[in-house]
């Protein structure tokens, strides 16, 4: 069996859109647990009823049951929120160490007269004025 590969696309997001799609799939996550969680307060407050008066009169044995239940649901999403936060540190890692094409010559400043031009992958300048090993890079 042979290792899988990526096929081509005609476009491949930059490392700006990856950051900006991983913050969406977050926060839909989060909009995702906060429902849930909503949802059980409100199955909560059926089961408790309103004056706390346990409408449906149930045993000892039902109302533990009911909360290991509950429990049960409230860890799994805590250590859902766990791994949503592993995720946001990596983005944030992810936008803290930005990519160099070349590492012998830091971007510097350009001149007025610099005819530089970004990237179409990257949209890093491509210029010859900065770093003469910038005019042909692997993005």
């Amino acid at each position: 069996m042979s290792m899988p590969s990526i096929p081509p696309a005609p476009h491949r997001p930059n490392k700006k859109e990856v950051a900006i799609d991983l913050l969406e799939s977050i926060a839909l996550e989060e909009i995702a647990l906060s429902h849930l969680m909503n949802a059980e307060a409100e199955k909560i407050q059926a089961f408790v009823g309103e004056c706390l008066d346990f409408p449906t009169n149930p045993s000892n044995k039902e109302i533990v049951k009911f909360n290991k239940a509950v429990n049960q649901l409230l860890e799994t999403i805590v250590m859902k929120e766990w791994l949503l936060l592993k995720k946001l540190e990596n983005v944030i890692e992810l936008q803290d160490h930005p990519s160099e094409h070349c590492h012998e010559h830091p971007p510097k400043k350009c001149k007025e007269h610099c005819n530089c031009s970004p990237c179409h992958s990257c949209h890093l300048p491509i210029c010859s004025c900065c770093c003469p090993s910038m005019k042909k890079h692997d993005c």
